[in-house]
């Protein structure tokens, strides 16, 4: 932070690199035409086109969905795995980080054709295709929710604050969650909205076991994409804003929420 502080330059020459291509896509999408060293004519259509057109906001609307349930069922799930080994068992933390990093060896286009040649056939709601994505999205982004909120336990050194808060006459359970959770958050929540980012980046899985059954933003951009490269751009341009608004959203809550707390 230091460093990044007393070199202004190397920020704005980040800065720069990051949202360049934002702004020339967002350009490209306004454009009438593109074949010079500047756009020719500027238009609005294809942003009018896709915010009235039903197709895309329900496929925008299954995106998010798709974005947030699996991260709050892996960030649920990772942190009652954690409260059992820091509490009951801590000799299987070793085997729970290996477990979780299974995912990391296994590719999306092999766990996505795994899963739909197993449950295809099978009882709803196993079947469904909306129910065999968030459960993939869950193993895919297993390591990422479990790595951050690790690390983030040490950060606290989450064992420290669970022996006090029970020596000041805690529960367990209590020292857990209204303690020890609570100096995570920040953890939690940047492991979150990295899980969400990957997912809302992911095509492969999506297009395999999704595809025309349940269409999500990607497959409306990949369908897009043959008919005009005007009309993808102000998909991308559309899908990162409320990609930015949801991070942002995430951050407006967690601030408030710590300026609430220092009040009390």
């Amino acid at each position: 932070m230091k460093n990044s502080k007393s070199n202004p330059i190397a920020m704005f020459a980040i800065s720069v690199y990051l949202i360049v291509p934002i702004v020339l896509t967002f350009v490209y999408s306004i454009s009438t035409e593109w074949n010079h060293v500047l756009p020719q004519g500027i238009t609005f259509r294809y942003y009018v086109q896709i915010l009235t057109d039903q197709r895309f906001l329900l496929s925008l609307l299954r995106t998010i969905a798709m974005a947030i349930t699996p991260v709050m069922i892996c960030t649920i799930t990772v942190l009652l795995a954690m409260y059992a080994i820091l509490v009951y068992l801590p000799k299987l933390d070793k085997y729970m980080q290996m477990i979780a990093t299974v995912p990391y060896a296994v590719q999306g286009v092999i766990l996505a054709i795994s899963v739909l040649s197993i449950y295809a056939d099978a009882p709803l709601p196993f079947s469904n295709r909306a129910f065999m994505l968030v459960a993939t999205y869950s193993i895919v982004i297993l390591p990422y929710i479990y790595q951050g909120i690790r690390n983030s336990f040490f950060s606290v050194n989450a064992v420290s604050l669970m022996e006090a808060a029970q020596i000041l006459g805690a529960s367990k359970f209590n020292a857990y969650f209204k303690v020890v959770v609570p100096n995570i958050v920040t953890g939690i929540i940047i492991s979150a909205m990295l899980s969400s980012a990957i997912i809302f980046g992911d095509f492969v899985v999506v297009n395999i076991i999704g595809g025309n059954y349940f269409e999500t933003s990607q497959m409306y951009l990949y369908k897009a994409m043959f008919q005009s490269g005007q009309l993808a751009s102000a998909i991308i341009v559309v899908i990162f804003l409320v990609t930015l608004l949801l991070s942002a959203g995430v951050y407006y809550l967690k601030n408030r929420n710590l300026i609430l707390e220092e009040e009390k």
